[in-house]
């Protein structure tokens, strides 16, 4: 039997009018969407919704979409933070015109988790946009802010209990069910704010029971960390509480499997347990790939049971306190974020300047690597030629003393060659000033040619005169003629 859609998206609102409490935000959304229907695009292409989660950002953009017409192309930047890979999507906001046939909106979620080694080329395509382009960000100042400069940010904000308490209400009666106004309180209160959360409990309520509202409650803790939660699932062997441990956790759920996966032998040391553990997470990284491929992201919840509550039942754990570990593929990446946008950056302007794609510019880089430990003359010359900062010098050598070498020795052959450009444009402007005084004689003796061929002809006439008298005088004439040419010319 299938399992009831989520009340979240059952009750998403349809119009910008039933949004809740947001009218300051909405109005700011609103306007800048008609100056782009005029047929001029406002001075910042991009919008920015920024505030706390559930607050509306993503139920506007639906809901604007709907009401005007728009196609969107959504991106969530968590999961595709880096230029190369957001770039084929904002492209499409300035491959149609805006009052064409089909008009394009680009939504950016979680903005505020963009690289920011592609921030200054997302800004790029951002000044270019011919379609609107709508990002939402939890914390804006956290938005990169080469992205921030092109962007009008629009504020919205926490949604007080009694909004809560009022939307949860409309549900309720909708559904034709009740609970007690107590109970309403206590999800609101646990809520923190965030009404997606709100409408979550309340389902849970409804369907686990109004009796088991206070346990359900009891998980609700926005301020929840992993370390807390995991801990919780780890300590239990109730299915159901190990499900509800995670509720407040602000995580994706393959961001909580690879934490499930990394402390699953800490907890349990009999091997079969371990393996039935490792199942249940394999299982649930099944379910997290179809999610993805497909866009059915109703299967999160699956996998979300089966790495909570498939892993808290799966054999005996270990007594006493059990030590929760971070992923070591998220702490790894995490140290080597800088050293990541390192050679991104060496890449791409190998990439530029040797004209190659990106698996030659990776190779060619290895290569680099080996001339810079062993050539530092050569490196210098590649240095200036690829015009690399001193970072990226350092991160190709390998060694801070290596790299301040290379540094210097570049920084030599750029003045050497500064010089060398100045004595070629002198060369140059000298060159220049030679063929002007040349073309000025060349001028000169057209002159002169143009007068001594009125004065040569005067002279021809009178030779064929005299020259008429005898054949002696012909011979005479020939060669007082030549004397003569040559005697003008001499003029």
């Amino acid at each position: 039997m299938p399992r009831e859609m989520p009340w979240v998206e059952k009750y998403r609102p349809r119009r910008l009018a039933e949004i809740v409490n947001q009218t300051k935000a909405i109005e700011q959304v609103e306007a800048w969407i008609e100056i782009w229907l005029s047929g001029k695009p406002p001075k910042k292409k991009a919008l920015i919704l920024a505030g706390p989660p559930g607050s509306g950002k993503t139920t506007t953009v639906y809901a604007l979409v709907r009401e005007y017409g728009f196609e969107v192309i959504e991106l969530n930047a968590s999961d595709e933070r880096t230029y190369e890979k957001i770039e084929r999507y904002v492209q499409a906001a300035y491959t149609m015109d805006i009052l064409g046939k089909h008009r394009k909106l680009i939504f950016l979620d979680e903005a505020d988790n963009i690289e920011p080694s592609g921030a200054k080329e997302i800004a790029k395509l951002i000044e270019k946009a011919r379609n609107p382009i709508i990002m939402a960000a939890n914390h804006y100042w956290e938005v990169p802010r080469e992205i921030r400069a092109k962007a009008q940010i629009v504020e919205y904000k926490r949604p007080t209990q009694r909004d809560i308490i009022k939307a949860l209400v409309r549900i309720l009666h909708r559904e034709g069910v009740t609970v007690p106004k107590e109970v309403l309180y206590d999800i609101a209160k646990h809520a923190g704010g965030d009404l997606r959360a709100a409408v979550n409990d309340l389902q849970t309520v409804v369907t686990g029971g109004v009796e088991d509202a206070h346990e359900v409650l009891a998980y609700r803790d926005m301020e929840k960390s992993v370390f807390q939660a995991l801990a919780q699932v780890f300590a239990t062997d109730n299915a159901k509480k190990a499900k509800m441990a995670t509720l407040g956790v602000d995580m994706f759920p393959h961001e909580l499997l690879q934490w499930i996966e990394e402390n699953v032998p800490y907890v349990y040391y009999r091997p079969e347990d371990i393996a039935r553990a490792y199942e249940a997470i394999s299982r649930a990284d099944i379910y997290l790939g179809r999610a993805q491929r497909t866009g059915a992201y109703s299967l999160w919840k699956y996998a979300t049971d089966m790495m909570t509550a498939g892993v808290a039942v799966a054999g005996v754990k270990k007594k006493g306190f059990v030590r929760i570990y971070p992923p070591k593929t998220i702490k790894l990446l995490t140290q080597s974020k800088t050293e990541r946008s390192l050679r991104d950056s060496v890449v791409k302007k190998i990439m530029k300047e040797m004209h190659m794609a990106k698996l030659e510019a990776l190779e060619t880089l290895n290569y680099l690597r080996a001339i810079f430990e062993n050539n530092t003359d050569m490196a210098a010359h590649f240095a200036v030629y690829l015009d690399l900062d001193s970072k990226e010098v350092e991160f190709i050598a390998g060694d801070a003393e290596k790299a301040k070498t290379i540094w210097a020795k570049g920084m030599n052959i750029e003045k050497r060659l500064r010089r060398e450009g100045e004595l070629e444009a002198r060369v140059r402007e000298a060159g220049k000033g030679l063929k002007e005084v040349e073309a000025a004689a060349e001028e000169e003796t057209e002159a002169e040619e143009e007068i001594s061929e009125e004065e040569l002809e005067k002279a021809e006439r009178e030779i064929e005169s005299v020259g008429r008298k005898s054949k002696k005088a012909e011979e005479s004439k020939k060669k007082g003629k030549q004397a003569t040419l040559f005697d003008f010319l001499k003029k």
